[in-house]
């Protein structure tokens, strides 16, 4: 038998001096792939670094891809490493899809990979991971948590509502087989059907459900092909080798007259024919304040160096206070690229009171600063509105200004607190 010695020292002859070298090399191929993040080689060869430091260090270590904007983390000496190559590198999920999926339920949601790659390729789903194993559930918690779109359900999947206990650990953390013949005492893992994770999550149906639970809850899941939720189903997408037996309950669930079904590199995904939901293809939603993990240029101009004259608040709003009267306009500049995208609407609310009222105003530049449109609302104290403008269909990099100013007359700006509430282009 042939045995391999990596080398765990660095050039000070240390382990602590080896780990810096092998974060030097990560931060390295971190910062040239920000730089070109299209280049496939110089992704694989970050993959790798990541898997040499993932079999060399124990502990959390964490990925930072260009397309998140957000770490996700690994644990060292497990499995984690594997499953996050698996989807972020080779694609594992990324199958062509007829349907548009609005609710995605991950069952075997591990660490959170698949969820955060499905909220990044579906920007307008809502993603539910079911995770049975409490210490993969914090580390899920932790890669999802800058997704307000993931939620999480500790527990497992399974054809009725009981408990299950760990029987097998195939791969570490990551396959891990659970049932429930075995003493009460060693089921502590509580297990709902999917009707039931539906019923709890209050979703009407499900577009697509994504099972990667190691076998045997894939057989429970897919035990009863009368269950109400496979009538609205539109996809479901099974990663990994299928478990022996599973054939025939397959085939009672996903007709071959409704579904096609297609098999690629372990990955076997049931497709509706005709789907039930498929929107016609239209521009992202373009929230100028979101609380999901990519960053997104602001810019603030002729602000009173004051706590209150800008913040965001709730993940998706702000506070903009406008200055005193005669003074210029408090602004904040949204620097985006726009695709297609017809209409701004937000709610404007004038929070102060007594006060006097506040001019709210939009505007459009385009890259060279020229002033495309202009909009503007009056908003008493107090009071709360929504607010729509239609915009022309525009491509390309531009800003969007949002102003507030005291209106005519107001003798100064005391308690005008004026408030942009989830301001969005779509």
């Amino acid at each position: 038998m042939q045995t391999h010695d990596m080398t765990t020292t660095g050039p000070d002859g240390t382990p602590a001096g080896f780990l810096q070298q092998m974060q030097r090399h990560k931060a390295e191929l971190e910062a040239a792939l920000l730089a070109d993040p299209q280049n496939t080689t110089l992704r694989g060869a970050y993959f790798d670094h990541l898997g040499q430091m993932a079999a060399q260090f124990t502990g959390l270590s964490h990925a930072l891809l260009p397309e998140l904007g957000q770490p996700l983390h690994f644990r060292g000496a497990s499995a984690d490493i594997g499953s996050l190559t698996r989807v972020f590198r080779d694609g594992c999920l990324d199958v062509e899809m007829r349907a548009t999926p609005r609710r995605i339920l991950v069952l075997g949601g591990y660490v959170g990979y698949a969820a955060v790659w499905l909220a990044w390729r579906h920007p307008r789903a809502m993603i539910a991971c079911v995770e049975p194993l409490a210490t993969n559930a914090r580390l899920l918690a932790l890669n999802a948590g800058p997704w307000p779109r993931i939620r999480m359900i500790q527990a497992a999947a399974w054809h009725s509502p009981t408990r299950l206990g760990v029987g097998a650990r195939v791969i570490g953390d990551w396959l891990v087989q659970l049932h429930d013949q075995m003493n009460e005492a060693e089921r502590t893992i509580p297990a709902l059907t999917v009707t039931d994770l539906l019923r709890h999550l209050g979703w009407p149906q499900l577009d697509l459900l994504v099972c990667d639970t190691g076998g045997a809850a894939e057989t429970a899941v897919f035990a009863d092909p009368t269950a109400r939720w496979l009538d609205q189903l539109d996809a479901a997408m099974l990663p990994g080798k299928l478990p022996a037996g599973l054939e025939p309950a397959l085939a009672g669930c996903f007709d071959a007259n409704q579904f096609e079904r297609r098999s690629q590199d372990e990955i076997t995904t049931f497709l509706r024919r005709v789907p039930l939901r498929a929107y016609p293809p239209a521009p992202p939603p373009l929230p100028l304040i979101s609380p999901e993990p990519q960053p997104a240029a602001v810019a603030t101009r002729n602000l009173e160096a004051v706590p209150w004259a800008f913040f965001t608040f709730d993940g998706r709003s702000m506070q903009l206070h406008p200055n005193m009267p005669g003074q210029p306009s408090a602004c904040a500049v949204f620097a985006r690229d726009l695709a297609g995208q017809t209409r701004f609407t937000t709610t404007l609310h004038h929070a102060g009171g007594p006060a006097a009222a506040v001019v709210f105003s939009l505007a459009i530049e385009d890259a060279a600063g020229a002033e495309l449109l202009r909009a503007e609302q009056v908003v008493a104290s107090r009071e709360r509105m929504p607010w729509s403008v239609r915009l022309p269909a525009l491509s390309g990099p531009h800003r969007v200004v949002l102003r507030t100013d005291m209106a005519p007359g107001a003798a100064n700006n005391y308690n005008a607190w004026a408030r942009w509430l989830e301001p969005e282009l779509s």
